[in-house]
């Protein structure tokens, strides 16, 4: 043990500014906040004896540790989506490994690129399906009910060759929001105009949801709550952008079929499958995630464990107090949750637990809604609606906020 530590101890001054600057690129392209990024480095950089001084914004990296200092270094930019989440486990593994100082920064950074450079799990086949699962699943959520589900599972599928098709093709993944929201909305109308299916707005959202920025406008409030002012500002603002985006191909798609915007934009959720529909299908959703996500097979009961409890605690908050609040309380539970399990099970990371969760609390599909409310030139609704939008945001932000601070105690902890 102790020639073991010796070793450590001798290798731990080599190349530990690289193996960090690496280490906070993946975890900016993880999606994951600036706090935990520079709570994360600052650990590993105790964990060898040096002390860092580190500054993370979601498109720059600086470090400083000890007289060495970094030149400012352009962390990765985040593109729709994330990485894959069996990925980010692995990365979490890595990260434990060093805060225990139990691997070289030279050995660690040799890991990172083997696990950034593995593939997908599942392959192209695994996220076509995977991803229409995804839609089916929000589909059931969103409006339960046979048509609903149909065309969730095709418009899904179109998306899906969409974005196998933008895989390695960066340039295209820039357009790919506004590519597949034209489509879907095209299809969607040609669809109401033949007679073959009732159209409203619910009927995009499910094949559009992963584009949808409510992870990232959630985070952007989170950072901002906790004093990251520019991380948090350039959240806001980029998940806004990406909402316009969208929109944008909603109204291209709009015009171009030649539909009432009044007509086609009325929603009227309805349950025709059975009031078991929604819970259902969080599951299938679930398994979306499992095969479009890449998710380690370790990690997918705690997946769906916290995906009902954001569920539960979010419908339990609708009912007792208003759909505020029930945002609020399901972040608030699957924070508190995905933390227990990341120190009980010690293998599966909170974020990779939490992050399907997200869609679950949809606050994205909200703001598109509202967006929607406004091009058809409703503008009060439309206010009422952006109002509500805000809401839900910084009720899941306090939420992710208050769980972190519950289950502080915890991360100083080493359970075994």
């Amino acid at each position: 043990m102790e020639n073991n530590d010796l070793k450590v101890n001798e290798t731990s001054s080599n190349g530990l500014m690289e193996f960090l600057t690496e280490l906070g690129k993946a975890l900016t392209a993880s999606g994951i906040s600036v706090v935990d990024i520079t709570s994360i480095l600052e650990k590993i950089a105790q964990a060898y004896n040096e002390k860092a001084e580190i500054l993370v914004f979601p498109t720059m990296l600086l470090l400083k540790i000890g007289e060495q200092e970094s030149a400012p270094l352009n962390a990765a930019i985040q593109k729709p989506g994330l990485l894959p989440l069996n990925q980010v486990s692995e990365i979490y593994d890595l990260i434990y490994k060093a805060e225990a100082g139990k691997i070289s920064p030279i050995e660690g950074k040799k890991c990172l690129r083997k696990i950034l450079s593995e593939k997908h799990k599942f392959g192209p086949l695994g996220i076509l399906f995977g991803y229409i699962l995804f839609s089916m699943g929000i589909g059931m959520l969103l409006q339960p009910t046979p048509e609903q589900l149909v065309v969730s599972g095709v418009l899904g599928a179109i998306v899906g060759i969409l974005l196998i098709f933008s895989r390695g093709r960066n340039r295209f993944l820039l357009i790919l929001p506004v590519v597949a929201a034209l489509i879907v909305t095209s299809l969607s109308i040609w669809g109401v105009k033949s007679g073959l299916v009732t159209g409203s707005v619910a009927m995009l959202l499910p094949a559009l949801a992963y584009f949808l920025p409510g992870a990232t406008l959630t985070t952007g409030m989170f950072e901002l709550a906790y004093g990251e002012i520019i991380s948090g500002a350039s959240r806001v603002i980029y998940g806004t952008a990406i909402l316009f985006l969208i929109l944008f191909g909603v109204l291209v798609g709009i015009q171009i079929t030649g539909i009432s915007q009044q007509n086609f934009l009325v929603t009227n959720p309805l349950n025709a499958l059975g009031w078991w529909a929604p819970y259902l299908g969080v599951f299938i959703f679930a398994m979306g995630m499992y095969l479009f996500m890449s998710i380690k097979n370790k990690d997918l009961p705690w997946v769906i464990l916290i995906l009902y409890i954001a569920f539960f605690g979010q419908q339990a908050g609708n009912y007792l107090v208003g759909g505020v609040f029930g945002a609020f309380s399901g972040s608030l539970l699957m924070t508190i949750s995905g933390t227990i399990i990341e120190r009980l099970d010690h293998k599966t990371p909170s974020i990779v637990s939490i992050m399907p969760a997200f869609w679950i609390l949809v606050p994205g599909a909200l703001g598109f809604m509202s967006l929607a409310t406004l091009v058809s030139q409703n503008y009060f609704t439309a206010i009422t609606d952006g109002i509500m939008v805000a809401m839900t945001i910084v009720a899941i932000s306090l939420g992710l906020l208050i769980g972190a601070v519950i289950t502080e105690p915890l991360k100083e902890m080493e359970i075994i």
